[in-house]
């Protein structure tokens, strides 16, 4: 379960709700761990036998300012070692944009940042996971597929550098049950939640089984892959505002174990 998912709850009442609630793993919000600091996270989390399952979101590089790009790039280190402080097996990356520029031009900037990260992602023992947006979210990231985030990433071939696959995004994509099949070892996080056909907001997301996207279809295929790694349950916007946290939790941990009746 994401903290994103509890939005505006702080980090110990998270792990207090989340340990009651049967969740086996945490996907940490960067903004909360800073506000808690990271000794005092790990110590929630290792009395509540939580482990964390990534840290989101890192990175955004304001690709071609210089002087962002360095500054994006110290962020993201410290990043990784907080990670590896709490024992995230995945960090995720925005990998920022230029408005205005090609997709090969924004790709061929972002490129040698992403792998200068990589060394320290290995001496870390954390996997850098990409993160495609939602093409309304253009000031976050040049990458909206997770077809294309994938070939960004063979084009690297490093085992510390892998896809978050967003099923919010992706499971409208063209050749996604061969993507799965044939690159499952790049996929670093599957990120879960439910859409409903007809919504025009790129984060109005909905408790897994609300919506229309076959997760159980998709996660059926995953498990024939060949996937073992976490499954981040992130769910925004207002629907899950106005349920409020206290249900959302349980019944989207629920949803989820019901895809796999």
């Amino acid at each position: 379960m994401s903290q994103i998912t509890t939005l505006t709850w702080p980090f110990e009442r998270d792990v207090e709700v989340f340990a009651a609630a049967g969740v086996p793993a945490v996907g940490v919000s960067i903004r909360k761990l800073e506000a808690c600091g990271v000794a005092r996270a790990a110590q929630l989390l290792r009395a509540a036998h939580l482990p964390v399952s990534c840290l989101t979101s890192s990175g955004f590089f304001p690709l071609g300012d210089a002087t962002g790009e360095r500054a994006a790039l110290e962020r993201t280190r410290r990043h990784l070692d907080a990670a590896a402080a709490l024992g995230a097996d995945c960090l995720m990356v925005l990998p920022g944009s230029a408005i205005g520029w090609s997709w090969e031009e924004s790709a061929a900037r972002a490129r040698p940042l992403i792998e200068s990260l990589l060394p320290f992602a290995e001496q870390a023992g954390v996997r850098i996971g990409l993160e495609p947006t939602s093409q309304l979210r253009m000031d976050l990231a040049f990458m909206h597929s997770f077809d294309e985030a994938l070939d960004f990433v063979d084009g690297i071939d490093s085992p510390w550098l892998g896809v978050v696959l967003e099923l919010n995004n992706a499971w409208i994509e063209r050749g996604l049950y061969d993507n799965l099949q044939r690159r499952m070892r790049r996929i670093a996080l599957v990120q879960v939640s439910d859409f409903k056909v007809g919504t025009l907001e790129a984060s109005a997301r909905m408790v897994i089984g609300d919506g229309d996207i076959p997760l159980r279809r998709i996660c059926a295929a995953l498990a024939a892959a060949g996937y073992d790694g976490w499954y981040d349950i992130e769910l925004i916007g207002p629907a899950i505002e106005l349920e409020g946290y206290e249900a959302v939790v349980p019944r989207a941990i629920a949803g989820f174990h019901a895809l796999w009746d």
